[in-house]
């Protein structure tokens, strides 16, 4: 039944993104793609009530389409999903978005969603590269600055290959061969260190809803849990849950020294994201909860917390951390809620990012014992920076 909502939601999707391509400007195509986004929303609510009473489905849907259920988790993934589009669209500036932006967003959305249900390796790397090409097709676009669609292509479009030769692979029981393509295809994907250059200048500029499109559904961690995990030697398990760990640490690190506060945000994503990897290869049932939990909270509140400093950039202009700039007094509610959406993305107490990172260290701490050790101190050189960018 799954599959059957996810049609739905892309027979709103995809007609009303070319409805919100042709508007005559960004303020109607704003409120155009809201509308859509909003009821794609709905669609998944519905889903999730369906599945929470247990109500019954055609039994045709499973038979005709001949695919394999998603997981269960998916109808409550798929409303977060929609949540962070409904936020990237409806708080994306207009100066900074056209048209096409918001057109190309809901296209992006649209192809989490449908990553969610597909679990075939084909059809996974087909989604992968399609998201890919719309960010691709946006970033050629931009007027300023024009290398960055090239320094793009140039590492996902390896990804993309890396990724599909990797599931080929993969469905031909070349697991060994497939797998290290996998993980580089994600690897780029995800940003870990060193395969991260790419994301900093994505993140400082381009449009803000279409970098949460593209980032904040995690299609990385969706194909590692489809793909890797369980296909993974225990030593190169531990090498990935190691890289994940270095990246969540010296991304953190690195996003102190960052005098842009977009480039600041780009680094504490990637920090983030390095958790979730780290979590996702521990054999601890605990840990991988936590990174399940983790991955969605990092989603929604880095979508805000991203979508907030860009209506910052509108009103003040570039955001510079070297010097304050009085962002409280001028503009106080914003200013709470970047606050408290920063330390909902990176773990701090009282929020539900403490506790799916609580459950990521809890659950690691046996296996992993100085790693464990690194993701405290990952989230406690985030908590900074988030305070930094505040006071600024």
């Amino acid at each position: 039944m799954t599959i059957v909502f996810a049609a739905f939601q892309l027979l709103v999707l995809i007609p009303m993104s070319w409805f919100v391509g042709h508007s005559n400007s960004s303020r109607t195509a704003r409120h155009r793609a809201s509308y859509a986004m909003a009821l794609t929303g709905v669609i998944a609510l519905t889903e999730l009530g369906w599945h929470a009473f247990e109500l019954p489905g055609p039994g045709w849907s499973k038979d005709w389409l001949s695919m394999e259920d998603p997981h269960p988790w998916v109808p409550a993934f798929s409303l977060i999903t929609c949540l962070m589009g409904f936020t990237a669209i409806a708080l994306s500036p207009i100066s900074a978005s056209r048209p096409k932006t918001f057109r190309r967003i809901l296209l992006l959305i649209a192809v989490a969603l449908l990553f969610l249900t597909v679990r075939h390796p084909i059809g996974l790397a087909v989604l992968w590269s399609a998201s890919a090409l719309i960010t691709w097709l946006e970033l050629k676009d931009l007027k300023q600055p024009q290398k960055i669609a090239k320094l793009f292509a140039i590492y996902h479009l390896p990804s993309a290959l890396a990724f599909t030769l990797g599931a080929v692979l993969l469905m031909q029981n070349h697991a060994a061969a497939g797998v290290v393509l996998l993980f580089v295809g994600i690897g780029i994907r995800e940003a870990v260190i060193p395969l991260h250059s790419w994301f900093p200048p994505f993140v400082q500029y381009a449009p803000m809803g279409l970098v949460v499109a593209f980032f904040a559904p995690q299609l990385g961690v969706y194909a590692h849990l489809e793909l890797l995990r369980g296909e993974l030697p225990q030593q190169l398990a531990h090498g990935v849950a190691s890289l994940g760990a270095i990246t969540a640490v010296v991304a953190a690190a690195l996003g102190l020294a960052q005098t842009n506060g977009r480039r600041a945000l780009a680094f504490l994503v990637m920090s983030q994201t390095g958790l979730v990897a780290f979590g996702l290869d521990a054999r601890s049932p605990v840990a991988q909860i936590g990174a399940l939990l983790t991955w969605q909270v990092i989603g929604v509140a880095t979508a805000g917390f991203a979508m907030t400093l860009a209506s910052l950039q509108a009103r003040r202009g570039d955001l510079s951390l070297t010097a304050p700039a009085g962002s409280f007094t001028r503009t106080p509610r914003m200013a709470v809620a970047f606050l408290f959406l920063g330390f909902a993305s990176v773990g701090l107490p009282l929020t539900l990012g403490f506790v799916a990172e609580d459950l990521l260290v809890q659950g690691s701490v046996d296996e992993f014992p100085v790693l464990a050790f690194a993701l405290i101190a990952a989230t406690a050189l985030n908590g900074v920076s988030v305070m930094r960018a505040f006071f600024m």
